[in-house]
């Protein structure tokens, strides 16, 4: 799971937007939100999950959102994205009555996941990491000694910092995390990198400390059995890996 928000069900209102360009987001408006029409790629998605999709100026953007692009250009067809309860992506309820043709929303690739979606093939490794003061002399896990660290409750970045038996914080959400860094209510905090390298991005004065592998892979869903969007998927997917548009849509949206 990537944080607490990616591997449990919540409630969010259900509307749609259409995306015009590729990092540029969507324009607001109501839109049919039924997959299949012609000359559209539907994707569902759960917002806000910065730095995956979130709204600015009244458009939904993102690392998913600009990765939707991509997919939805090689089909020759625009992107139409739908806001959806996440417990509907994972479960695949939204793909199975048509809403969409594909769910984006930073969803971890699992074996639970996989009885009631098909994946695509990995797009992120959303690592685990620990971000800092630049001052805080903390160089990693390691060196944490009896300082507190905040995490997310019940996220992957919680597990691994109990695991090494940390004095840690929980919050509710990583706003929250967040702010208790900033304020110095705890001296470092433990999340993906994904989004922990978003508020170090937007914030000079963090620091990524250490980073480490947890093999916590994201994927496109689709319905089960779409072997026709499922290949578009990853054959978009095969191309932005080797033509390096993953590396400067990371760089945007994350600053890796």
């Amino acid at each position: 799971m990537a944080t607490a928000r990616r591997s449990a069900p919540v409630l969010a209102a259900v509307w749609a937007v259409g995306l015009a360009l590729a990092g540029c987001g969507s324009s607001s408006g109501e839109q049919a939100g039924a997959s299949g029409s012609a000359g559209t790629f539907t994707v569902c998605t759960d917002s806000p999950y910065a730095p995956f999709e979130f709204e600015r100026d009244g458009k939904t953007v993102g690392f998913d959102m600009s990765l939707g692009q991509e997919i939805a250009h090689d089909m020759g067809r625009s992107l139409q994205v739908v806001q959806a309860d996440f417990h509907t992506l994972v479960s695949g309820d939204a793909l199975d009555t048509g809403r969409c043709d594909a769910a984006i929303s930073g969803m971890t690739i699992t074996a639970q996941r996989r009885r009631d979606v098909d994946f695509s093939q990995p797009y992120f490794n959303d690592q685990i990491a620990l971000l800092t003061a630049k001052d805080s002399g903390i160089t990693g896990f390691g060196s944490v000694g009896r300082a507190t660290v905040g995490v997310q409750r019940a996220s992957s970045g919680e597990q691994y910092a109990r695991d090494r038996k940390l004095a840690v914080q929980e919050f509710e959400d990583v706003g929250q995390m967040f702010q208790a860094l900033r304020s110095g209510e705890v001296e470092a905090v433990s999340g993906n990198i994904s989004t922990l390298s978003w508020e170090a991005k937007n914030h000079p004065d963090l620091r990524l400390a250490q980073t480490v592998d947890t093999n916590e892979n994201l994927g496109v869903a689709v319905k089960k059995g779409n072997t026709e969007v499922l290949g578009a998927v990853n054959r978009t997917l095969d191309r932005v890996t080797r033509d390096g548009t993953v590396d400067r849509l990371k760089a945007e949206w994350m600053g890796l």
